[in-house]
């Protein structure tokens, strides 16, 4: 019998003194390819856990002989249990129908059984190096693919507690390594090259001093309205995104000059109908974006939350209020936002020399 005890990731015996408190654990392969990996964690007893073991090999072979139901493929069990979770936790909808869209291409027809760690690793490939619709290379990133990813292991954790699975075939594919976050700041130069070019479209100018003034990301700008905003507060109420729920957030006196001002020409929800031919352009006359510039080269919309973080920084404001502004459940996230520019880190590097300076005066005086 393959059957142990884990604590802390590593196969105890009963000297370690945890031993009473850890859990069982099985591991057994059958007939070479078949393998059976999880926690037991109703058994208390060795013999307990032997016989958990018994089923679990017993449940694998009526699966390999046809007597379980092996009619379920991936796309039925996406349509009709993890759409469903997903409406009811309130995940973000939009990213996860993407990802769901990209699996099913992928693994739409094949019983949710017969999926391996190989064929992960094969739907993980294809996303990294296939092709997309215009024939050209694909332009995922690997830390969009990680998510994707993720939502296929959550899938599978999904049908393990519905019963239809005994383990998680993503348990044993590794994620993808990440690049370091890009430098994200406008140069002092830049800075004023972007708010020149943006003074020739007054409704894209107001909308990036917003972004620059107030934590929200583009899709929660482009949706304000006069009835989410209340002045005598200083609050306005805004959409959740990325799964979180809506919230209020405060607005300083600029934002509420230019919200005023937009409910004045009755430019709220914000009349854009194509964002993007009007924001890149802007950037190329700005000489901030190149036309042919990567994702990683150029500048976004997106980069102005970094530019509102750093501000605030650079004002030596609570990193924890900073957090609660984004709305971070962990400062870790916060933290790619708030970077400082080498202006200010000069600065700082420069205070030393004052510092010195007193020290070598003082030593002389004494002297």
């Amino acid at each position: 019998m393959s059957v142990f005890k884990k604590y802390n990731g590593k196969r105890i015996n009963a000297k370690h003194p945890a031993y009473a408190a850890a859990r069982w654990w099985v591991y057994r392969r059958v007939k070479g390819h078949k393998t059976i990996h999880q926690v037991i964690p109703t058994a208390r007893t060795k013999e307990e856990a032997e016989l958990a073991e018994r089923q679990l090999v017993k449940q694998l072979f009526d699966r390999s002989f046809g007597q379980a139901d092996t009619t379920v493929t991936f796309g039925d069990f996406v349509e009709t249990t993890y759409r469903k979770y997903v409406e009811q936790n309130n995940v973000n909808k939009g990213a996860k129908n993407l990802y769901i869209k990209l699996l099913l291409k992928h693994l739409k027809d094949q019983p949710l059984h017969t999926i391996t760690p190989q064929d992960c690793r094969d739907c993980r490939n294809k996303l990294q190096y296939g092709k997309n619709q215009r024939k050209k290379k694909s332009s995922i990133s690997p830390s969009s693919i990680n998510r994707i990813m993720s939502t296929l292991s959550k899938i599978f954790s999904l049908a393990c507690e519905e019963d239809v699975l005994d383990r998680n075939p993503m348990q044993y594919v590794k994620a993808l390594p990440e690049p370091p976050p890009r430098k994200r700041l406008l140069t002092t130069e830049q800075k004023k090259a972007l708010w020149k070019e943006l003074e020739s479209d007054q409704l894209l100018f107001r909308l990036v001093q917003l972004a620059v003034n107030m934590p929200l990301r583009r899709g929660q700008l482009l949706a304000l309205n006069e009835e989410v905003i209340d002045f005598e507060n200083q609050r306005v109420w805004v959409i959740g995104s990325k799964g979180r729920p809506p919230r209020s957030v405060p607005i300083n006196a600029t934002a509420a000059s230019v919200l005023r001002d937009l409910i004045a020409d009755k430019q709220l929800p914000f009349p854009i109908v194509d964002f993007r031919k009007r924001w890149h352009p802007v950037l190329e006359r700005a000489k901030i974006n190149k036309p042919d510039g990567t994702r990683e080269e150029n500048y976004h919309f997106h980069d102005l939350r970094t530019y509102f973080a750093s501000e605030l920084i650079r004002r030596n404001t609570n990193p924890l209020i900073v957090q609660n502004l984004f709305a971070h459940s962990d400062m870790s996230i916060t933290n790619i936002y708030a970077e400082t520019d080498a202006e200010l880190m000069l600065e700082a590097v420069k205070r030393l020399d004052e510092v010195q300076g007193d020290a070598v005066s003082q030593s002389v005086k004494a002297s």
